[in-house]
């Protein structure tokens, strides 16, 4: 579970920087930072549990081999600190030569934490009392203690040369009298399912991750199509994506102003519709954000506008006429679409932004600007000044 774990997390992190690429990089690194330390934690204690598996038996297993007298003797025969250290304490392997009471020999290698204290116990060349775990072993616990002299006097630990090596499966585990281990096991035989559980567990948590930022993955996949590494948010396709995403989270069409950027829409619009209480969403990286109470909120309710009443797919042609007439870059300006004022002194909604609703942006280099207005159909492009 925890390699399942590890690669759930890799998949998070994979899709928390695709998060951050789509242009919503508050939430995707925080989503990359998150996931990033559940990897590494979970790695680490693969590597410690694993190294750990057969040197932790329950003491079920333990008693139970104990009272049928699956005893022995075992030699040690090297010990090496593998560098990992549980509470201070050093995880060692250690070689031992085992001769069962019941006649059988071999060898094997043990991960064991050895505490400092004990070490003298562990000096390659001594002989322990062992409890095996099964018949036949290789799984072993030392138990000084258990053989009585007379069995201790008639078992002879032979050469481990003169005896075949049986490797402890890591990952396995002595339950109820038998050998258990990891559905998928952790051996040659279980690895290409192993990795493709692993692969599908990674490649399903960033599919979730990136599942509320799918608009803004198509809008990215069409942009590379047409040459460009990121999708533009004033383009048509992009404003037209954003508009239905945010017509759906609010409820209704209704909107007091839209500022489109290269990186996202956002929108004033009222709570509901013909009312003046105003709130503020955004359409960043495909995903709409509510965040909260517009900061200027709208003196009369007649400010607010539907949505069909721009042209959206105009914006960005406009844009295009801009630069080519004024020999200014596009670059990052913003677009911004709110009602005119009244300029009429003897109506009651003098000065109010309650007239036609018009497009206006700004185009600009180091050295000069220039100043556009866009009709509601986007049929007239008017510079300012």
């Amino acid at each position: 579970m925890l390699r399942l774990l590890a690669f759930v997390a890799l998949g998070a992190v994979i899709g928390g920087l695709l998060v951050a690429a789509l242009g919503d990089q508050e939430a995707g690194f925080a989503i990359f930072g998150i996931a990033l330390a559940v990897c590494i934690i979970s790695t680490v204690l693969v590597r410690v549990t694993a190294s750990l598996s057969p040197a932790l038996p329950s003491p079920a297993a333990v008693n139970a081999a104990r009272d049928a007298r699956r005893l022995g003797r075992a030699r040690i025969d090297a010990v090496r600190q593998t560098g990992t250290l549980v509470n201070d304490q050093p995880l060692c392997e250690i070689d031992v030569t085992v001769v069962a009471l019941d006649g059988a020999t071999w060898a094997t290698t043990l991960h064991l934490i050895v505490p400092l204290i004990e070490l003298a116990a562990y000096q390659p060349g001594a002989e322990r009392d062992v409890v095996v775990l099964l018949d036949g072993g290789p799984e072993v616990v030392f138990a000084d203690g258990e053989l009585s002299p007379a069995e201790r006097g008639r078992l002879i630990v032979p050469a481990r040369s003169a005896v075949g090596v049986r490797p402890i499966e890591a990952g396995t585990r002595i339950r109820d009298g038998r050998r258990s281990g990891p559905l998928l096991g952790i051996g040659r035989r279980g690895r290409p399912w192993r990795l493709a559980l692993f692969a599908v567990a990674a490649v399903a948590a960033a599919v979730v991750v990136l599942l509320p930022y799918r608009d803004g993955v198509a809008l990215t996949a069409a942009a590379w199509q047409d040459g460009r590494l990121t999708a533009d948010m004033r383009t048509p396709d992009s404003l037209q994506t954003a508009q239905r995403a945010l017509r759906a989270e609010i409820g209704h069409d209704q909107v007091v102003s839209i500022v489109a950027t290269p990186d996202a829409v956002i929108v004033d619009a009222p709570i509901r519709a013909g009312e003046q209480a105003t709130d503020e969403w955004e359409f960043r990286a495909g995903r709409v954000t509510h965040r909260g109470a517009a900061l200027s909120q709208p003196r009369v309710a007649q400010e607010q506008f539907p949505w069909s009443d721009v042209a959206l797919d105009r914006v960005w042609p406009a844009l295009q006429e801009a630069s080519s007439r004024s020999g200014l870059p596009v670059g990052t300006t913003p677009v911004s679409i709110r009602r005119a004022s009244d300029d009429d002194v003897q109506s009651p909604t003098f000065i109010e932004n309650v007239g036609t609703p018009y497009i206006s942006f700004g185009l600009d280099d180091d050295y000069r600007s220039a100043s556009f207005t866009l009709s509601a159909d986007g049929s007239e492009l008017t510079p300012i000044g």
